[in-house]
């Protein structure tokens, strides 16, 4: 095996927008007085042990969805999701940069959408159970260090990373993807629990490269490991035993505004 060399450059530059990574089918729940302001998000959601992926074309559409995934909740559900196509972006780099997670309880069902919807605005996962005629929801921008570090551990496929450019106003100006595959290579990353890790390239003609480092999580949960590309340290979005989403931002560029997302699919 060969050691690598310059994969950060190699993925600092990409096409297209995150959506097309992988498409979802579009089956959302029909609602009463629906609003057609076309707005597209592609939400990654959990309803108790299920995941699943469902893309949204306007925001009438949205409000239905948060409408069903109050209902799961007040069935007992425990409900988790997060909007992987963030194109309000970043409206939680308020003053002072806090990421700290969010808490809300109510029994008015509209008052629990309408924190929803501004948590998804900003960018965070959200998690919401019902208890005793109460929502109550949590809002992270990193899931917590015992979620990740729990489910972490093993091989993950390398699925595509997206680079979008955000103007002053949190619109997406353009975007870029990368996908290994593409190329017909492949990529994975091994997270072992001694806290060390592994890069792995395999590329046309059977050829095969490796590169070895370390990962650790930060007490807010941000993932750190010098072999993620174009940063080493990086919001994790999304974790579950089936996918991982990661972020990162760089603010004030010669370029604007860039956030880096970075998709895996469990091995």
């Amino acid at each position: 095996m060969k050691k690598i060399h310059g994969f950060i450059t190699l993925l600092a530059v990409i096409t297209l927008a995150f959506s097309a990574c992988e498409r979802p089918d579009n089956n959302v729940p029909d609602g009463n007085d629906v609003n057609n302001d076309p707005k597209e998000r592609v939400i990654i959601y959990k309803v108790g042990n299920s995941e699943f992926r469902q893309t949204l074309e306007t925001e009438g559409e949205w409000d239905a969805m948060l409408d069903e995934l109050c209902s799961q909740a007040q069935s007992g559900n425990k409900v988790t999701f997060y909007n992987m196509s963030q194109t309000t972006y970043f409206q939680n780099n308020e003053s002072g940069g806090t990421k700290a997670a969010r808490t809300f309880s109510t029994s008015n069902r509209d008052e629990m959408k309408a924190w929803m919807k501004k948590m998804e605005e900003e960018g965070r996962t959200v998690v919401v159970t019902y208890d005793n005629g109460t929502w109550k929801g949590l809002a992270y921008s990193s899931a917590p260090p015992a979620i990740t570090s729990n489910t972490i551990i093993g091989t993950w496929h390398f699925n595509c990373s997206v680079v979008s450019h955000i103007d002053q106003n949190g619109l997406l100006i353009g975007s870029n993807l990368y996908v290994p595959e593409d190329g017909g290579g492949s990529m994975y990353y091994t997270f072992y629990n001694d806290g060390t890790m592994t890069l792995t390239i395999n590329g046309v003609g059977g050829t095969t490269a490796s590169d070895h480092s370390t990962w650790n999580l930060s007490e807010d949960g941000k993932l750190n490991c010098e072999l993620l590309p174009n940063s080493n340290c990086w919001d994790v979005n999304w974790i579950t035993s089936n996918t991982m989403i990661i972020s990162h931002s760089d603010i004030g560029t010669e370029e604007g505004d860039l956030l880096y997302q970075l998709q895996f699919d469990r091995e």
